[in-house]
């Protein structure tokens, strides 16, 4: 694999990528990293780059009207101008949804101090969530799931239009929702409802267009994705019916609509993207990467099943779904455990937030199965263990996922933004710090709501505060370093 100094700590090549870097070898100078200058999808109008099917290799595939495009080592290459078919680069379009992904997670942060000020009424709680994990992490994804199909299917971003309609529709339909439920005006809510079904729709029609606009075909670089999408479009469905108060006398909605989107979309995306994220964070290979189809499996059938039982009140099926979504979280942290044991160098803040942001899912699945088997299968939802699982599954391992990929990924952005920049030295002591102090705060949170245990809750609250506040700071400042055009910026 290349040093975090020459891939940026992205996936330098898909599946089998340790034999495309060794027929790299055979190319006159440095390594290519489709990385570097124009991250993932070198697509000049002169040509692209495309991995072949029956080959390891690299090839240029030149267009017929346009002269073969010499390439050279792109860190030390002044290029004015590189045009992609679409008009923006894979860069340029995470950049766009970074951006309003993190506005949403700050107008999130302010609700939720209003909220703490006692200054909101009964929906405060849920403000800050929706704007949060709807506008803030639901954005994330978009753009980084279309930022790494596109590279691993080596093609073409979206195009200008296609990130726009999303952003906006995405973005109109999130606002629609937290202004529609508070006032109680239904028509609101069902506009911003169908929004965020457009924008979800958008966001299938890209990916779709990506893979069909491919010459080559990358097994698990839209699976998860088009799974992640399709069960945000039935939560959002469910949550439409919900805020309208549909009469449900089968089971509960609320149930199956936190299973949708929260294991369902988020969780779904996630963990897809983490079996090719967090070996590009620890500069290693995917320790097992015959793990990820029972993973994906046993994740996308727990999600269907315990939506289902939550729906329509089958205990059996809800226990069942507990179980698979477990299983899962226990493959995927096989493979991100090996991937954190086999690493030649210390890990990046980014790499050990992320690594230990699963556990708390593990740790989560756990506590949630263990509740259904002793106290039954509605405990999760409306038993007293809710503030516990809370605390593992959003603030541990959402949270903690969110900041180390926001870290990495705006670390790569201030890269590309000028190539005569230097990655941020590692800082393993303090980095190590903030890491522990986050995982005893979490840790130390959920435990406070067992009995006996209430006195951790306030200690724990500040150390929580303060180490987002650390992480906020690191966020806000690699935006702005990022936002820095440099000297070796390429303009579209």
């Amino acid at each position: 694999m290349a040093t975090s100094e020459e891939s940026n700590g992205l996936p330098v090549c898909p599946a089998g990528g340790a034999d495309s870097a060794r027929a790299d070898q055979n190319r006159e100078g440095p390594p290519l990293r489709w990385d570097t200058a124009v991250p993932h999808s070198l697509n000049p109008i002169r040509g692209h780059l495309v991995r072949t099917r029956k080959t390891t290799g690299w090839a240029w595939r030149s267009h017929p009207s346009k002269p073969p495009l010499s390439i050279r080592n792109l860190s030390g290459l002044s290029v004015k101008r590189l045009e992609y078919g679409c008009g923006v680069r894979p860069t340029d379009m995470l950049a766009a949804f970074l951006r309003v992904g993190i506005a949403f997670l700050l107008a999130g942060a302010a609700a939720a101090v209003l909220n703490a000020a006692d200054l909101l009424g009964w929906y405060g709680h849920w403000l800050a969530l929706h704007l949060v994990l709807l506008g803030g992490v639901s954005q994330l994804i978009l753009g980084a799931g279309q930022f790494f199909s596109t590279a691993f299917l080596a093609t073409d971003p979206p195009g200008r239009r296609m990130v726009s309609a999303q952003l906006t529709t995405w973005s109109a339909g999130a606002i629609l929702v937290a202004v529609g439920v508070p006032t109680r005006h239904s028509m609101l809510t069902d506009l911003g409802g169908a929004a965020v079904i457009a924008g979800l729709g958008l966001f299938a029609t890209a990916l779709w267009q990506l893979e069909h606009r491919s010459l080559q075909r990358a097994r698990w670089a839209i699976r998860w994705y088009y799974a992640a999408a399709a069960s945000l479009g039935i939560g959002a469905v469910i949550g439409i019916a919900m805020a309208r108060t549909t009469h449900w006398p089968y089971g509960s909605l609320l149930g199956a609509h936190l299973t949708l989107n929260l294991a369902g979309w988020l969780g779904t995306a996630i963990v897809g993207t983490l079996h090719t994220f967090y070996p590009s964070l620890t500069q290693t290979l995917l320790r097992r990467p015959r793990l990820q189809a029972p993973t994906f499996v046993a994740w996308t059938a727990g999600v269907a099943v315990l939506a289902y039982g939550y729906a329509f009140n089958i205990e059996a099926a809800i226990t069942l779904g507990w179980a698979g979504l477990t299983s899962a979280a226990l493959l995927l942290v096989v493979n991100v455990g090996g991937c954190a044991r086999s690493a030649d160098r210390p890990l990046s803040l980014a790499a050990q937030l992320v690594g230990v942001a699963q556990t708390f899912l593990l740790a989560g699945l756990l506590v949630g199965l263990l509740k259904v088997l002793g106290d039954g299968p509605y405990a999760p939802v409306y038993g007293t263990s809710r503030d516990a699982l809370a605390v593992l599954l959003l603030a541990g391992w959402v949270g903690l996922t969110v900041a180390g990929s926001l870290l990495h990924l705006l670390g790569v952005l201030h890269r590309v933004r000028d190539f005569t920049r230097t990655t941020r030295p590692a800082t393993p002591t303090p980095d190590l710090l903030v890491t522990t102090c986050a995982t005893t705060a979490v840790a130390a949170l959920a435990l406070s709501s067992a009995p006996g245990l209430d006195g951790l809750q306030l200690p724990a609250e500040i150390v929580v505060v303060a180490v987002a506040v650390v992480i906020a700071v690191r966020v806000l400042a690699l935006v702005a370093r990022s936002a820095r055009p440099g000297r070796g910026t390429l303009t579209p």
